[in-house]
């Protein structure tokens, strides 16, 4: 029956995962341009243990990256994108890529994110000198009519081989998700992208993550009283 316990708690654990991946993203539902975790099985065996090799499924979670809401706000630094692509920002680790389009001017001039990082453009840090600013469809920035830099939106062929950071953010390590700067995102200025997350779903799924996992609970203890049965009877032979 050790087999059976054994199978039964790995079963369990991915519940938990599950549950997890859930609570993280009703957690993220107010989190602007932040994409849902989907979490799935795959076919795999257990690792070590008298059950070693068996065939048991592994919790996996990907992400969905189909778009969410727009909110208008009027704010011409506030972007959001149509279409599939991220910006890129410079953070203090490297480049990473997010959906949320709510940026701001700092002290210097500098286009950055709330957070404080860089919004990259063509050749690097975008900096904004005025006030009549426009930033038209294709991500031209313009101040009085003028083009001074363009934001640099990129898109990607494996969009699953991106690390998802925190706050919406992800980073494509050694490229892996191949990454394109040239796409059909259209840029929408006065307007930012909301969570995609869908609360009632994530709040069903939780549900009934939690009955299943109670159910492997009672399982498992089944298991283990006939165990402790068949022991004692054995024992008195």
């Amino acid at each position: 029956m050790i087999d059976g316990i054994e199978i039964l708690a790995n079963a369990a654990i991915g519940q938990i995962a599950r549950l997890n991946c859930a609570a993280n993203n009703i957690a993220n539902v107010n989190t602007p341009g932040f994409k849902a975790g989907l979490s799935h099985f795959l076919e795999g065996n257990v690792a070590g243990g008298i059950s070693e090799g068996k065939p048991i499924q592994k919790p996996v979670t990907a992400v969905d990256y189909s778009p969410g809401s727009i909110r208008e706000t009027g704010n011409v630094l506030d972007l959001a994108i149509n279409g599939e692509g991220f910006f890129a920002v410079q953070t203090k680790d490297g480049v990473a890529y997010t959906r949320d389009g709510r940026f701001t001017l700092n002290e210097n001039g500098v286009l950055t994110t709330l957070g404080g990082d860089y919004v990259l453009g063509r050749g690097g840090k975008i900096v904004i000198e005025g006030n009549d600013i426009q930033i038209s469809e294709n991500g031209l920035i313009s101040v009085a009519g003028n083009e001074v830099d363009a934001l640099k939106i990129v898109s990607f062929r494996e969009p699953s081989a991106l690390v998802r950071l925190s706050a919406g953010f992800y980073r494509n390590p050694d490229n892996l998700a191949g990454a394109e700067e040239e796409g059909n995102a259209r840029v929408q200025s006065g307007h930012f992208e909301l969570s995609n997350v869908q609360v009632i779903k994530e709040m069903v799924d939780m549900i009934n993550i939690q009955r299943t996992f109670e159910s492997y609970q009672k399982a498992i203890q089944t298991i283990s009283e006939q165990d402790r049965l068949s022991t004692n009877h054995i024992g008195k032979l």
